[in-house]
């Protein structure tokens, strides 16, 4: 019987402390959202090598294509491979990632037939596949803790929001585009960004640029700081700011 020199949990966890200084939240995203099995590919000369598999829910694994799966497989081995050098008598074969199989539930098919009817159809959260949403909450996909925690926020002051969602403009060249969140707020429409956690690398002047098509609608764009929701005291003062900016801009206009 042979065993994996390392718990894969610590494994899993210090490779997206590596993964975050290179930015890739997809790859990220993969590690938190997988569970990981670790199986012996072989041995060679007296050294083990271990393939890991990474299964996925099936939302998260058919967010990618193809390539973009294998970009990321090759991604996250880059940063695995070199743990092993702590274990000489082991190495990385590869690095593998799999759709999760789902446990069947009652009324499934009905789940089905409604989705072929339209019904619970969404764009949300499936933009960018270099930044997947792999978090869930009440029907509602999100790509970080911050996003999540100042979304609840805002349902606390009761402000209409829509997290994520996906805009399509069609003009010189074919624009879609996804803001973090649109708020309505008496008649003005805002849209909020979140900057500077893992999962938000865009630069600001990169996230102003993609959002163009709407700032030039008239459409204002606040930007808040990922460490500025780390609670949700925080997130909820940030929310109150939030409705001074706005209320000052009605009282503008």
């Amino acid at each position: 019987m042979w065993f994996h020199p390392f718990d894969l949990e610590s494994l899993a966890s210090s490779a997206v402390e590596a993964l975050k200084q290179r930015g890739d939240a997809r790859a990220i995203a993969v590690l938190v959202a997988g569970d990981i099995t670790a199986d012996l590919a072989n041995s060679d000369f007296g050294i083990n090598y271990w393939e890991l598999m990474i299964a996925l829910p099936v939302s998260l694994y058919y967010a990618m294509s193809e390539s973009e799966r294998e970009a990321t497989a090759a991604a996250i081995a880059e940063v695995v491979a070199p743990f092993y050098a702590t274990s000489p008598k082991n190495g990385l074969e590869r690095i593998l990632l799999a759709p999760k199989l789902l446990e069947a539930h009652d009324g499934w098919r009905e789940e089905a037939l409604r989705y072929v009817k339209g019904e619970g159809v969404t764009n949300q959260g499936r933009v960018r596949s270099d930044n997947i949403a792999s978090l869930q909450h009440q029907g509602l996909l999100f790509r970080s803790k911050a996003e999540l925690t100042l979304f609840t926020a805002l349902i606390r002051a009761k402000l209409p929001v829509a997290p994520l969602p996906v805009f399509v403009r069609v003009g010189k060249s074919y624009n879609r585009l996804e803001p973090d969140f649109v708020v309505i707020y008496k008649g003005l429409t805002f849209i909020i960004e979140v900057d500077g956690d893992t999962y938000h690398r865009e630069l600001p002047a990169e996230a102003d640029k993609r959002l163009v098509p709407l700032t030039y609608e008239g459409v204002e764009v606040r930007r808040v700081r990922a460490a500025e929701v780390a609670s949700d005291a925080a997130a909820d003062q940030v929310v109150r700011e939030l409705m001074e900016f706005m209320s000052s801009r009605k009282a503008a206009r």
